[in-house]
């Protein structure tokens, strides 16, 4: 089964553009079997945006999406990946791993990612993912 690692700011994507994530990572895998991979340090990424200040525009989106890999994790379609140190690094080093694509709009990241030859998905015209 595919894995495919999503960065803090894909995780945000449904609840700040309406962009269905999972449809769109459906469409991309081509109907092989996919598992969402979740950084244990992504996840710490966005229980840190969720405890922002009232009016940070990024707390509800990081809550909902917080809630979301609750439920991806109840159905087992995703499944929380330990890893101590910052997201970006988590990224590669489970990608590499793993064999996993990673979605992300991190430039920098993107440019590492492909230096190690590890699939990139990415957001295209605020609204389809294709691999970057």
């Amino acid at each position: 089964m595919r894995t495919i690692l999503i960065d803090t700011n894909f995780w945000l994507l449904p609840f700040e553009k309406g962009l269905n994530v999972l449809e769109q990572l459906d469409r991309l895998s081509e109907d092989e079997p996919w598992q969402a991979g979740i950084s244990s340090s992504v996840k710490d990424e966005l229980e840190a945006m969720a405890r922002g200040p009232a009016n940070g525009r990024r707390v509800r989106p990081a809550k909902a999406a917080l809630r979301a890999i609750e439920q991806l994790l109840a159905s087992g379609r995703a499944r929380l990946l330990p890893y101590n140190g910052p997201a970006d690094g988590s990224l590669i080093t489970l990608a590499l791993q793993t064999n996993a694509w990673v979605a992300t709009n991190d430039r920098a990241l993107k440019a590492r990612l492909k230096e190690k030859k590890i699939k990139v998905v990415v957001l295209r015209d605020e609204h389809k993912l294709e691999f970057g």
